[in-house]
C-alpha cells in the first residue's frame, strides 16, 4: 500500500500554486471505495486498487484459472528483460516474438509516461520474463492453439514465466501481463502485482471485427489503430470488406484498370506494399487478415470499363436509376455471370490475393444479389430457360461454383466464407456449397434460427446477426430523414450478452466457430469509426474469448477499466458513464 502524504502533494502543487490532493481508495467488500478528501490519508490510487480488489481488472477474463495477489511492488520497466525458448527449434531466431515484446513495451510506456526515476523511490524491482513455447510454427489459422499460462512471482527473485504452445499464446500472455501492471499516481511509479497465477485459452477460435473500407476510405494508419484495439482485446480476425459497388481501392498489378476506374483518388489506394505491411502488423498483434472480395453483387466501380476495352459488360446495372429497381442501396452494380471475361479477371485478382494474404480463409461476400438487376439485363436473361426466381438462383449458384474453383486453384488449403443469403437456404445450399469447403457468416436476425438450420447440415458458422452484432445500427438513415433499417443501436450490453449457442442442441455447438462485430461505413469513416467500434467490440471480445455464464452486470467495472486502457494507448472509445461514477465504483448502478 502506498501512503499519500501532504508534503508530496505540496511539492507537486507549488509549480502551479493550485492544491488538488489526489483521491485515495480502500478495498472494502471487493469494491474500491473513495476515502474522504484530506491532505493526509492512507490508501491507494484507484488504478492500483482496481488492480487488486475484487475480481481485478483483466479483460477478457481468463477462462481456466485466475489467482491474482492483493499486494503490489514498484518496478522499472526499463529493467524488463525477455528470454524465449522454442522447444522444437532450440536455435530458432524468431522475428515475431521480439516484435510482440516491442508492442508490450509500447503499452507500458504509455502507462508510465509520468513515472519517476529509479533514484526517487527506495527500491525498484527488475523483471525477468522467460517464455517456453512448444512450436516455432508462426502460421495463424482457425485451429491455432492460443492458450497460455502465466506465473508472476515478485516475492523472492522477481520473475515472470510464460508457457504457450504457439507464439500467439505467448502474445496473449504478454497482453495479460500488461494488465497486471499499472501506473500509481500517488508514488508516480509503475506497480506490478506481487503474485499471479493464470491459465487461459479462448472459448472460440474465430473472434473478429468486420470493417467496411470501401464505402468510405480508411487510411492504413487508421486501420492499424483498429488492429491495435483488437490486439488489446485478444480479437484475432480482421475481416476486411475492402471492395464494394462504391469503390475498388486495392492495387491489382495484373489488372490495373480495376483500381484506375475504382479508386476514389490516387491517394485513396491500398498498394500491395501497404497490404503486406498491414498483414504483418496484424500478425504481430495476433490477428489474421481475411479479405472480402464481394461478388457477384456489391460490384460496380472498377469494373465499368469493359465495353471500351472490347470485353463487353463486365458489370451490369452500374449506377442504375431509380436504384430501388436494381439494388438495396446506391450505387447499384452486379457482375455479369454470362461474360467469360469476368472469370478471367477474377482469376487474376484471386491469384494476387493468394500472395498478399496468408489467412486460411477467403471471404467471397455473396449476399444481396438483386434479381431485378439481372432480370433487366438481356445478356443474362437470354441464356435462361425462364425468369423464375429459382432460375436466377441457379445462375448465381453456377457463378459461385466457377468463382470458387478459380479461387481454390490459387490456395487449395483455404476455405471460403460467404454471407447468409438466398444461396444458403436449405433448399439450395448443398447443391452449390460443399460443407467442407465453406464457412457461413450469418447476418440473419437471431429470430430466424438459421444458425441451427445451417449447422445441422454440417456447415461451420460465424455469428454476425444484425440484431446483435451490427455496430452501424441506430445512427439514423443516410438516405432519408429517419431511423436506420436495423434500429435500435446495439449497446455494449447487447453484444456482451449474446447467447453463442442459442437454440442449438449440444451436438451442434462445435459448428459455431465464433463471431464478428460488424461496422458498415455508410455513416462511418476513419474519423468516427473508433467510438463506434469501442468499447462495444471489447464487450464482444470477452463474449468470444471467455463466453462467461454471467451477464454484462458483472463486467461493467472491468470493461470501464479496459476502456481506460484503450484511451491511455491513444485510441478513442465511447464513454460508458460520467467520470464521477468511474471515481466512485458501484455508486451509479441500478444492478
Amino acid at each position: 500500500m502506498m501512503i499519500a502524504t501532504w508534503p508530496a502533494w505540496l511539492a507537486l502543487s507549488l509549480v502551479s500554486g493550485l492544491v488538488v490532493p489526489p483521491r485515495v481508495y480502500q478495498c472494502k467488500d471487493n469494491l474500491c471505495v473513495q476515502e474522504a478528501i484530506a491532505f493526509t490519508a492512507n490508501g491507494t490510487s484507484l488504478s492500483i486498487c482496481e488492480l487488486t480488489c475484487g475480481d481485478g481488472s483483466l479483460w477478457p477474463k481468463p477462462t481456466k484459472h485466475q489467482d491474482v495477489g492483493r499486494s503490489v511492488q514498484p518496478i522499472s520497466i526499463a529493467s524488463i528483460t525477455h528470454s524465449v525458448t522454442f522447444l522444437d527449434h532450440t536455435n530458432y531466431n524468431s522475428a515475431l516474438a521480439p516484435a510482440m515484446q516491442a508492442v508490450f513495451h509500447d503499452v507500458l510506456e504509455t502507462k508510465a509516461n509520468e513515472c519517476t526515476t529509479p533514484d526517487t523511490v527506495p527500491e525498484f524491482f527488475p523483471v525477468s520474463i522467460s517464455a517456453t513455447i512448444t512450436t516455432a510454427d508462426e502460421r495463424l489459422r482457425v485451429d491455432t492453439n492460443e492458450s497460455y499460462t502465466l506465473q508472476v512471482n515478485m516475492t523472492v527473485s522477481p520473475h515472470v514465466s510464460i508457457t504457450a504452445t504457439t507464439v500467439y499464446g505467448y502474445r496473449h500472455a504478454l497482453t495479460t501481463l500488461s494488465q497486471l501492471m499499472e501506473y500509481d499516481e500517488l508514488s508516480h511509479t509503475m506497480q506490478i502485482v506481487e503474485t499471479a497465477s493464470i491459465r487461459d485459452a479462448p472459448a472460440f477460435p474465430h473472434r473478429g471485427i468486420t470493417l467496411d473500407t470501401s464505402r468510405n476510405f480508411y487510411s492504413i494508419g487508421a486501420i492499424k489503430r483498429v488492429l491495435d484495439g483488437m490486439g488489446m482485446n485478444k480479437l484475432n480476425t480482421f475481416h476486411w470488406h475492402v471492395t464494394d459497388t462504391n469503390s475498388f481501392p486495392i492495387e491489382i498489378i495484373g489488372e490495373p484498370r480495376l483500381t484506375a476506374y475504382g479508386a476514389y483518388s490516387a491517394r485513396q489506394v491500398y498498394t500491395q506494399a501497404d497490404i503486406r505491411e498491414l498483414v504483418q502488423y496484424a500478425k504481430v498483434r495476433g490477428i489474421r487478415v481475411i479479405p472480402e472480395l464481394d461478388a457477384p453483387a456489391h460490384v460496380g466501380a472498377g469494373w465499368q470499363w469493359g465495353p471500351d476495352a472490347g470485353l463487353g459488360d463486365l458489370v451490369v446495372c452500374f449506377d442504375h436509376l431509380p436504384w430501388q429497381a436494381a439494388c438495396v442501396q446506391p450505387p447499384c452494380g452486379q457482375l455479369n455471370p454470362m461474360n467469360p471475361e469476368v472469370y478471367s479477371i477474377l482469376d487474376t485478382v484471386y491469384a494476387e490475393f493468394a500472395t498478399l494474404f496468408d489467412a486460411d480463409v477467403l471471404h467471397m461476400g455473396g449476399d444481396e444479389v438483386h434479381v431485378g438487376c439481372w432480370n433487366m439485363t438481356d445478356a443474362i436473361t437470354q441464356g435462361m430457360p425462364s425468369r423464375e426466381s429459382t432460375d436466377f438462383v441457379n445462375v448465381w449458384g453456377q457463378f459461385q461454383v466457377k468463382a470458387a474453383q478459380l479461387a481454390m486453384a490459387h490456395a487449395t488449403n483455404r476455405k471460403i466464407m460467404l454471407w447468409t443469403s438466398d444461396l444458403t437456404h436449405t433448399s439450395v445450399i448443398q447443391r452449390y456449397l460443399p460443407p467442407g469447403q465453406y464457412v457461413i457468416q450469418n447476418w440473419d436476425a437471431t429470430t430466424t434460427n438459421s444458425t441451427a438450420t445451417i449447422a445441422a447440415l454440417g456447415y461451420h458458422v460465424v455469428l454476425s446477426n444484425y440484431d446483435k452484432w451490427y455496430l452501424d445500427c441506430g445512427h439514423g438513415n443516410w438516405l432519408t430523414n429517419g431511423t436506420s433499417w436495423c434500429d435500435p443501436l446495439k449497446s455494449w450490453q447487447v453484444l456482451y450478452d449474446v447467447d453463442m449457442h442459442a437454440d442449438l442442441p449440444p451436438e451442434l455447438h462445435q459448428f459455431v466457430l465464433g463471431g464478428e462485430a460488424a461496422l458498415w461505413s455508410e455513416l462511418a469513416d476513419e474519423h468516427s469509426a473508433e467510438v463506434k467500434l469501442w468499447p462495444r467490440s471489447a464487450a464482444s471480445a470477452e463474449r468470444l474469448w471467455t463466453n462467461p455464464s454471467t451477464s454484462w452486470k458483472e463486467a461493467y467495472g472491468r470493461l470501464q477499466r479496459q476502456r481506460n486502457r484503450m484511451m491511455q494507448a491513444g485510441l478513442h472509445a465511447d464513454a460508458m458513464q460520467p467520470q464521477w461514477c468511474q471515481d466512485h465504483p458501484s455508486r451509479c448502478t441500478l444492478l
